[in-house]
């Protein structure tokens, strides 16, 4: 830089002579006597051309430099991600996909399935949780080998369909949120809308699904402000104690999510088998809980989330297959019995009902990374109302004429009011089953990882088999622990569910996202107070809705029994 003012540059090789007329002009320094001088010459040259060419009687020869412009200079370098992409959670590993993706001939299609968008982009939260760096497939000592191309062989076949894209189109977008919006969930909302009433439940359901869009939406206007993963925007606008209370929900929400998967599946279980035996061998639900460990503790053991790719896609289609035939028995129950007795309002247990509507919503921490993805990120709103819509729909239509088919016999796992003994019932069951007990590892594998960066900072298993003995202890401690809080809820479904909805999602759909909106993008007093409001509103039904669920911990029927009911 020149000696003086600060304001001078480094003189070029087409420097006009006519400039120095030597009237009290600063003395110019040799750039090549200076410390490392001849190393950055060249640098300030580079620049001092790149700013003659966009002067408007620049010379014909700086005009002519293609290196100046931001594209070519990145052709130049062959990124495949802009600096912007590069910059964003996880994009040298992006990077680094694409490199390798590229050398072995491949596209570099990263959004080819759900589970390879949630391996690139992060499990939640826009978080850094990809992998864990105990996969000694992940490095082979040259960053180039066999491990690197097996992070992208899951998705082989559908990148010839995807035509090479590197972002998800709008189209992959919908289908990403609604896989993120429609899992188990569903099925709890029928016993939800008895809890709460028809008429209330519905109403609350879509004002559900509204505030959820707009809290999302705000969310994503602090993502395009910050370029950070929601626990990363918690801890720059708030402190530490801001980003852990965003972790700690994570954390709650996924091993319920995970708790009331384990029930649900044990319930299922447990109807197959007496349907089976003919009652001759009566088995606890505790006992079909624990009996999940042994096909769970296999999983959970995984140590890059790609291995999972095959069960996620049995899952997805077994998901499907369950709801649709609930649709059908409920339109058939409706139509040949009529409806049955139904209550526009519960009183007694509407508390229940809202912690389940925002149970239903379980995607919502998947939320940035799929914005991240996006080949389009100003479609997202358009593509998320949509999604909003329709998943306000599927839970509307399974709720109501779920309840409205059953009546107070409805069920915590409606599942268990399909016609029984049936061929296609007991396969459903058995399917919808399969699906939620292979989702299980996908939903506790950010929370291995959360507390696992928490419990052994800086500490690697690679090459260490104490570490890695270490964390496949705590791995299999973690699995025992919902096993065990499960086998203490297996009889109360609907209120464990509730207690979930309120202390973990309500926080994290309604209340930090108003927080972070309040900081990083309110502009008007109006704007201000409306933030403020929304996460008191938020705070305050989380709280109601965690204590009422607990307050009727003990209250209610016992679960269905296939053997007492025949």
């Amino acid at each position: 830089m020149a000696v003086g003012s600060g304001t001078e540059r480094w003189p070029s090789d087409d420097d006009d002579d006519e400039g120095d007329d030597g009237g009290g002009s600063p003395e110019v320094a040799n750039p090549l006597t200076l410390p490392s001088g001849s190393i950055t010459y060249e640098i300030y040259k580079w620049g001092n051309d790149c700013e003659r060419s966009a002067r408007p009687n620049a010379h014909s020869r700086a005009q002519s430099l293609s290196a100046c412009e931001p594209a070519a200079s990145e052709a130049e370098w062959d990124l495949p991600l802009s600096h912007a992409e590069m910059s964003r959670p996880g994009g040298f590993r992006r990077h680094y996909i694409h490199q390798q993706a590229e050398s072995d001939g491949r596209s570099a299609n990263i959004t080819a399935s759900f589970v390879d968008f949630v391996a690139l982009y992060g499990h939640f939260a826009g978080g850094d949780f990809p992998s864990d760096e105990d996969d000694d497939s992940d490095e082979d000592g040259g960053g180039g080998g066999s491990g690197a191309r097996a992070r992208v062989a899951a998705g082989a076949e559908a990148e010839a369909e995807a035509g090479g894209a590197r972002k998800a189109s709008t189209s992959k977008t919908l289908f990403l949120l609604l896989k993120s919006f429609v899992g188990s969930g569903v099925l709890f909302l029928p016993r939800a809308f008895y809890n709460g009433g028809l008429a209330f439940s519905a109403a609350v359901m879509v004002g559900v699904a509204c505030a959820a869009l707009f809290t999302m939406l705000q969310l994503v206007r602090c993502y395009e402000r910050m370029h950070c993963g929601y626990g990363e925007m918690a801890r720059r606008l708030y402190g530490r104690w801001m980003e852990r209370a965003v972790l700690l929900s994570v954390v709650l929400s996924q091993l319920g999510f995970s708790c009331a998967g384990a029930i649900f599946v044990a319930a299922n279980m447990r109807d197959l088998s007496n349907a089976a035996t003919g009652c001759r061998w009566r088995l606890s639900l505790g006992f079909w809980v624990v009996v999940q460990m042994a096909v769970l503790a296999p999983l959970c053991l995984v140590r890059h989330i790609k291995g999972l790719s095959g069960v996620a896609l049995l899952a997805d289609a077994f998901i499907v297959a369950g709801l649709a035939y609930v649709w059908a028995v409920d339109a058939a129950t409706i139509g040949r019995l009529g409806t049955s007795y139904t209550r526009n309002f519960n009183p007694e247990g509407y508390a229940l009902f809202l912690g389940t509507a925002a149970y239903t919503f379980e995607g919502y921490a998947l939320i940035l990374p799929i914005v991240d993805a996006m080949e389009r990120p100003e479609k997202f709103p358009l593509a998320l109302s949509l999604v909003m819509a329709i998943c306000g729909a599927v839970a509307v239509s399974i709720g109501g004429l779920s309840y409205a088919a059953f009546g107070d016999k409805t069920q915590a796992n409606v599942l268990l009011n399909m016609p029984s003994r049936a061929p296609a019932t007991l396969t459903v069951q058995l399917l919808y089953s399969l699906a939620i007990l292979f989702t299980t590892p996908l939903m506790m594998f950010p929370v291995v990882r959360i507390l696992e960066q928490a419990l052994f900072p800086r500490r690697s298993g690679k090459r260490s088999p104490a570490v890695k003995t270490q964390k496949n202890v705590f791995r299999m401690l973690l699995l025992a622990a919902v096993m065990a809080v499960s086998v203490v809820g297996v009889e109360r479904l609907d209120k464990l569910v509730a207690i979930i909805g309120g202390a973990a999602c309500v926080p994290l759909s309604f209340v930090y996202p108003p927080l972070l909106h309040l900081r990083a993008a309110a502009e008007t007093g109006r704007q201000r107070l409306r933030d403020g409001l929304a996460a008191g509103l938020g705070a305050a039904v989380s709280a109601y809705v965690a204590y009422g669920a607990a307050s009727r911990w003990g209250a209610g029927e016992p679960p269905y029994d296939f053997c007492d009911a025949h």
